[in-house]
């Protein structure tokens, strides 16, 4: 069962929540887990740590307004990778946050950071889990830029570096344009 009370919730707080003006902003949840949340090992499921993380990524895009773009222009966000890592288990009623921010991109993909923290319980405060994703917006069956994608963020800045780990996630096209681009200059 999809999440879709606390997205609904998530979202219905993110208009009255300080929006995102720059790249580099992160957005901050706070949720609770629920005993639905939990698999039989009596911790959160892997896969409903991916769900969290959908609502984080909404959280972010709506309060950056890409997300109202997104619902006039009938964008389809869609996630084409992921790499987790899950360090801690979180129990049923544990509390935590979910911090999501954009890590960078690519000519059409988005590349983002999830870190789920637990705010109460054994491991309070210690990081449960972290992952990257890629995500692409889809318009009529096409991918759009990312200049397209983040242009609320007009004149869009180069993408800061994208960590080696990111290329499991890009595409055979990307990693192959992205080797093919000049170091930074530091």
């Amino acid at each position: 069962m999809y999440v879709w009370g606390r997205l609904i919730s998530t979202l219905a707080k993110a208009r009255f929540q300080p929006s995102i003006h720059g790249v580099d902003d992160m957005s901050s949840i706070t949720l609770r887990v629920w005993p639905q949340d939990l698999d039989l090992n009596f911790h959160v499921n892997n896969g409903r740590y991916l769900a969290f993380m959908d609502i984080g990524r909404m959280d972010l895009l709506f309060r950056t307004g890409i997300g109202m773009k997104m619902v006039r222009e009938k964008w389809q966000p869609v996630l084409t990778g992921v790499n987790a890592r899950y360090r801690r288990s979180l129990g049923a009623f544990q509390r935590f946050t979910l911090e999501t921010r954009l890590a960078g991109w690519t000519e059409t993909s988005l590349f983002m950071e999830h870190k789920v923290i637990a705010l109460s319980g054994p491991h309070k405060g210690e990081v449960a889990v972290t992952a990257t994703v890629r995500a692409v917006m889809l318009k009529d069956g096409r991918k759009l830029s990312s200049a397209d994608m983040l242009s609320a963020f007009a004149p869009l800045p180069e993408s800061p570096p994208l960590p080696e780990d990111y290329a499991l996630l890009m595409s055979p096209e990307e990693r192959a344009r992205a080797a093919k681009q000049p170091d930074p200059v530091v």
